[in-house]
């Protein structure tokens, strides 16, 4: 599902973000996480700091379409979701990290799960947020992961 850009084309955006939001506008992030209401929360949060944003349901159809947008419309990012029933986050992890390793991901899940957000960072994730987050903590985590990362990936 496709959310799209909160900006036009050369417009101004009056978050606060400055010349980072027009550095990012044209990024595109895909969000895999079973759960549809935050799914669509950790979109729109992305949409409104410039991001273009996608979203999966399940770790299968996340791959498949990395698989497919990799070659045409480049992915800048993954926000994962670690715990979901359908192909864990760990495991998608792992497959980014063996197949496309330059793709900067941010881990997140509950509170309860700390040890795997940690483990996910050794395994490659740049990031993790502890759900439920802090909208201003998100945005320097993304920013760091998907702007000013983006350059060493």
């Amino acid at each position: 599902m496709r959310l799209g850009s909160a900006m036009q084309e050369g417009s101004p955006r009056e978050s606060g973000l400055g010349v980072r939001a027009e550095v990012s506008r044209r990024r595109r992030i895909l969000v895999i996480d079973h759960d549809d209401d935050t799914r669509l929360i950790v979109c729109d949060r992305l949409v409104a700091m410039g991001f273009d944003a996608v979203g999966e349901d399940n770790g299968i159809s996340g791959l498949v379409r990395i698989a497919h947008e990799i070659d045409g419309a480049p992915l800048t990012g993954v926000v994962l979701e670690l715990d979901m029933p359908v192909l864990g986050g760990m495991a998608v992890l792992q497959e980014l990290r063996d197949r496309y390793p330059a793709v900067p991901v941010i881990a997140m899940s509950h509170s309860i799960l700390i040890d795997r957000l940690r483990q996910a960072v050794k395994l490659g994730a740049r990031e993790y947020v502890v759900k439920p987050f802090d909208s201003e903590l998100f945005r320097t985590k993304c920013l760091r992961a998907f702007v000013n990362g983006s350059d060493a990936a």
